[in-house]
Parts: C-alpha cells; structure tokens; sequence
C-alpha cells in the first residue's frame, strides 16, 4: 500500500502544463539567482501578466533563500496556475519550528533568516524582512510543518487584480 501512495505523490509531482516542479542539487545560495531565472521563465511562458511575473519571482527567490539558508536539502520548488491564481510552494527537510495563527501563518512578522521573535528588525541591515515581504505581495500565505516544511504564498494572475 505504501508503493502505491508513494508512486501516486511521484506521479502528482510531474510537470503538467499548469504546473512546474524542480528540486535544488544543494544549499549553496547561488541556488536562489538560478531559481529566480527559472521561476520567470516559466512564468513567462504561461504569459502572466508582468507585474504578476515580477512579484511570483520576488516571491520565489525569498522563500528558497530562506530554505536554503534554515533548511536542509533537498529544497524542492513548486509552481501552480489555476482559477485566476499563482501558487508557490518551497519545501525544504526541516525548519526550527515556530508557532502559527490559525490556518495562516501571521507572516507580517519577521521570522525569515535569523530574526527572532519580537525582536525589531535591522531596518538598514541584508536579512530580516523576506516573509514580510512574502506578506506584502500575496494575497494568501502559509506555512505547514512536519517531516519538511513548505513555505507557500498565492498571488492572483488577472491583471486587473494587481495594482
């Protein structure tokens, strides 16, 4: 019975024309310019809108930089369109574990690369504001825990949608 369900996630992680999965060979952040590259032009050739291309890479290149920076590999990446919306999800093999609001986490806060809980963070310092800006550009974000974590946000695709 395990065989079949794993062959079934297999088979739901193939790329279809709505859909486009890739793994990261390791943690180097590198990774996180390369993904960017390959987030846009995925997202061009389904003829996005460019305000909605240029937000899903800001995105992408946030949450994998997190991933790789408190993750462990693999660091897999994983875009979906469908009804009007984008989703994003970034998987990695274990984030420090942080509590959440309901069924959202409250990604206003900034959590990302080393910040801690409550504290403020360096305004003019490299690290501390990726989720908030995660927040910021998705109209739906969250955060599910467990054997791996993921990182997902939902941007809307109708131009009109996006100021």
């Amino acid at each position: 019975m395990e065989i079949l369900a794993a062959q079934a996630t297999a088979l739901s992680l193939l790329p279809t024309a709505d859909r486009h999965v890739w793994s990261l060979p390791d943690t180097d952040l590198a990774q996180a310019a390369h993904t960017r590259r390959k987030a846009a032009g995925v997202l061009e050739r389904w003829r996005l809108p460019r305000a909605t291309v240029d937000d899903a890479v800001l995105v992408v290149c946030e949450l994998v930089t997190n991933a790789i920076r408190h993750g462990r590999s693999p660091v897999h990446i994983a875009l979906h369109r469908g009804q009007g919306a984008l989703t994003i999800s970034v998987s990695d093999q274990g984030h420090v574990p942080f509590p959440t609001k309901g069924p959202e986490l409250d990604l206003d806060l900034d959590l990302d690369l080393g910040v801690e809980l409550g504290a403020d963070p360096d305004h003019f310092g490299e690290c501390g504001r990726g989720l908030s800006i995660v927040a910021a550009l998705s109209q739906a974000h969250g955060y599910e825990g467990g054997d791996s974590t993921t990182f997902w946000a939902r941007l809307h695709t109708h131009p009109t949608d996006h100021a």
